[in-house]
């Protein structure tokens, strides 16, 4: 993959993250969060049937490789966007994409511990400055947000940085979009199981704008940059990415403002600078 094409992936995936948050406010105005990530990867899974359907052969038969993929699933579909999901329905859209973007601290934290990589003193200082802004933005927001909110979303970027560690050493011999796409099948089961107990109550209820909510969701939020994601990963090192990751949360916000009119605070504002920082430093 050259640069140069690598750039302008990036900068896809990156406002297609970026717009899934002022959406998910609008979709959980209509449905509760666990049915809404029901449907996202639905329309996600459905998306890829053309895929699918070519490419049969491509698909890992073994026991292991489906086992490995099955543990990817759990961590980015289930564990990430689950807790994600719940989290930002207690907190703001931006709020919450500004928590959910520490995940690539936690990437080095996870690579130190199970890829061998040894971070030298900018790194170290990096995670160290990274969590203080952490803490700055989870003080100035949990006298409005709580608690609760702002520990599942810190959770939630664990759990995708796990899964991103898992598939970057366990899945090299995998075809990436088969990957992709197998995620989304194992983890359809479980969140229908997790709608069905938090409100889903049928098709009958759903409207249109819900399902083109859904349909963005799951083709332009989920299939496609989550293809791009896993392929940045699969053609550069953690280290050589993570760090422009802050770019999605400071579009979010943007787009949070326009889209739903949020604000938010200097104190803030202020600790996600320091993220930034931190995250450009702990990936050096």
């Amino acid at each position: 993959m050259k640069n140069y094409e690598a750039s302008l992936l990036f900068l896809y995936m990156a406002c297609a993250y970026a717009l899934n948050y002022p959406f998910l406010k609008i979709a959980f105005g209509m449905e509760p969060p666990m049915v809404v990530l029901f449907f996202r990867i639905f329309f996600a899974l459905i998306s890829s049937i053309p895929y699918i359907a070519l490419n049969l052969k491509r698909f890992p038969s073994g026991l292991r490789d489906n086992s490995i993929v099955f543990a990817v699933s759990m961590l980015n579909i289930v564990g990430f966007m689950g807790l994600w999901f719940v989290g930002e329905s207690m907190v703001s859209a931006a709020l919450s994409s500004i928590l959910v973007y520490t995940y690539p601290i936690f990437n080095v934290l996870l690579s130190m511990a199970f890829t061998g990589e040894r971070p030298g003193r900018g790194a170290k200082a990096g995670l160290i400055v990274g969590f203080a802004g952490v803490i700055l933005v989870s003080i100035a927001n949990v006298q409005i947000a709580g608690y609760a909110g702002i520990v599942l979303l810190l959770v939630s970027a664990i759990s995708w940085a796990g899964g991103t560690v898992l598939f970057k050493k366990m899945t090299p011999h995998m075809e990436v979009r088969s990957v992709n796409v197998l995620q989304y099948a194992y983890s359809m089961p479980i969140l229908l199981i997790f709608a069905l107990f938090t409100g889903y109550s049928g098709f009958t209820h759903l409207n249109l704008e819900f399902i083109g909510i859904g349909f963005y969701l799951g083709l332009f939020g989920t299939y496609l940059p989550y293809l791009v994601y896993l392929l940045l990963f699969r053609n550069y090192s953690i280290s050589r990415i993570s760090p422009y990751f802050f770019i999605v949360p400071a579009l979010s916000v943007i787009f949070s403002m326009i889209i739903l009119g949020e604000t938010i605070g200097l104190t803030t504002i202020a600790g996600f600078t320091v993220i930034s920082i931190g995250i450009f430093l702990s990936n050096r």
